[in-house]
């Protein structure tokens, strides 16, 4: 060998590894995983928020129910109580169920939908609601319809 050769196999360096590898850009097994832990997130929070406004709602229908009972007395003026219990039930059964064709259901059509989806079997006084806008004085137990409406939000709310 001559000496310019044996000089260039002088600076020859052994068999090495390799060094650690960067931290960027990652693999994309990695940005798979991130997407889809992205996906996950924007699911949670989408049901977070879809129950936080089911809460609020049905809230809002409680504390309606509540403050009808204060703004129409139910031995005072038993019709305009009736007709804003009705008016509740009917806005949660629109809500809750808008593809049964709730809306047009009237008299005891509209309280057998409501009695088929009570847990417990309701009180006659239900029928109330269907027969109240004929009658001059309507008889009903307003303590039972008020825990059945309070029933209906809490589980259709």
């Amino acid at each position: 060998m001559n000496a310019d050769n044996s000089q260039l196999l002088a600076q020859l360096k052994d068999i090495h590894s390799a060094g650690d590898p960067g931290w960027w850009p990652p693999a994309p097994g990695w940005w798979v995983l991130g997407l889809l832990l992205l996906l996950i997130l924007f699911y949670l929070a989408q049901l977070a928020v879809n129950r936080l406004v089911l809460l609020r709602r049905r809230r809002e229908w409680l504390h309606e129910l509540e403050s009808l009972g204060r703004q129409f007395d139910p031995s005072v003026n038993p019709r305009e109580y009736l007709a804003a219990l009705n008016t509740l039930f009917r806005a949660v059964a629109l809500k809750a169920f808008p593809e049964k064709g709730c809306a047009r259901l009237q008299g005891d059509e509209w309280v057998a939908f409501i009695t088929s989806l009570m847990p417990e079997t309701p009180h006659e006084s239900l029928r109330a609601l269907a027969s109240a806008p004929y009658q001059a004085r309507p008889e009903f137990d307003a303590d039972a319809l008020h825990q059945h409406a309070r029933t209906w939000v809490k589980l259709y709310g």
